[in-house]
């Protein structure tokens, strides 16, 4: 049996994230024992994941990816819940068993109703940076093994700067939130890039302020 339900309240940090530099939504929410983390990633780029809702469950160290269904700028975020899906959501909440009959539909309306309707930038790069081993699963980042900056590239006129790659600022390194987005609408300007390596080749590497400056001058 399949529950369709619509996680309407996305609506304005689906709007949000749509209008930001990383163009991410994440939070996290609690129900009952319940600790549920939500992912979107929403860059043209992001095309095997730009129409899904990932929901990491915490208690259980589940990752789920949900399709969305919908014109979600007029608010529709339809999902389509199987059983499988539903029994891990709910063995997530860490019920008695013997606590009486479960009503699932509600237990989605208390899910809806706890979205935040808006997220302070810095809170979501926090959020980020302390869930960066789950977004490496996700395949959301360019390259997810290269984790340690190192220099600026110059792109060639046909190619354009990612965000999958561009996001790892942001998930990656400890740069300050506002040098970042500065960093970012630089390279933008420029056409231009940033390079990254794995760390056991931590050599000749860099950091966000470094260039910044570069840049700048």
């Amino acid at each position: 049996m399949t529950t369709q339900f619509n996680f309407n309240k996305l609506n304005n940090i689906y709007a949000e994230a749509i209008a930001s530099d990383d163009k991410t939504l994440i939070f996290e929410t609690q129900v009952g024992k319940g600790r549920f983390l939500f992912m979107m990633f929403l860059s043209d780029e992001d095309k095997d994941s730009k129409d899904k809702l990932f929901i990491y469950l915490r208690n259980t160290n589940l990752i789920k990816p949900v399709k969305v269904y919908g014109n979600h700028s007029k608010g529709q975020f339809e999902v389509y819940i199987k059983d499988e899906l539903k029994e891990v959501l709910i063995k997530e909440l860490q019920l008695n068993s013997s606590s009486g009959s479960f009503d699932f539909k509600n237990f989605l309306e208390q899910l809806n109703s706890s979205i935040p309707q808006s997220i302070n930038r810095n809170n979501k790069i926090t959020e980020l940076r302390k869930n960066r081993s789950i977004i490496s699963e996700l395949k959301v980042v360019d390259e997810a093994d290269k984790t340690v900056l190192k220099h600026e590239v110059k792109l060639p006129e046909n190619k354009k700067p990612q965000d999958k790659t561009l996001r790892k600022l942001y998930v990656y390194t400890d740069g300050a939130v506002e040098d970042i987005a500065e960093l970012i609408q630089l390279l933008k300007k420029f056409n231009m890039t940033v390079a990254w390596t794995t760390k056991d080749k931590e050599n000749n590497t860099s950091s966000v302020k470094a260039l910044l400056g570069k840049l700048n001058n």
